[in-house]
């Protein structure tokens, strides 16, 4: 098996599942919960269905298309995934999932540099100065930036 068949066994599963994701937003998430007034001039609900249907319309390209080259080399649609690399398609959803579950509790702000920091450390950064000035710099800057915000009144 080469890494091309992978790579066309992978776009059709994907293609597949952006295809089911774009169905359901047209089917029930933008009807129900789209929204009122105006984006770029256009209702969001036209906008957002629009957004829907190019991805219906990607996704079913990617995943057929792949299909055929797919069954041009006669290799095989479904084959078992090693955990090895199943894991290393899953830990970044777990990370976010992680960290939202955490920002419900605390304060972003105080969230933040964790979240930069263990992304860095998890990375492979290991100069804890490179560690400590990403992760608390930007959160300094934009604690600072809400600050001036609210004291002139914006938010």
């Amino acid at each position: 098996m080469t890494p091309k068949t992978q790579l066309q066994r992978r776009n059709v599963w994907s293609g597949i599942g952006v295809a089911l994701v774009a169905g359901w937003l047209l089917i029930w998430l933008i009807p129900r919960y789209g929204g009122s007034g105006m984006a770029f001039g256009m209702h969001p609900q036209r906008l957002a269905t629009l957004g829907a249907w190019v991805m219906l319309a990607c996704a079913a390209t990617l995943a057929v298309v792949s299909f055929i080259r797919l069954k041009q080399q006669h290799a095989p649609l479904f084959q078992s995934i090693p955990l090895g690399a199943l894991w290393y398609q899953v830990w970044p959803f777990l990370y976010v999932l992680l960290f939202i579950i955490l920002a419900a509790y605390l304060p972003l702000t105080w969230l933040a540099p964790f979240i930069i920091g263990c992304l860095l450390a998890l990375l492979g950064e290991h100069r804890w100065y490179v560690l400590l000035g990403a992760s608390a710099i930007p959160t300094a800057a934009l604690y600072l930036l809400t600050v001036h915000l609210m004291r002139i009144g914006v938010v």
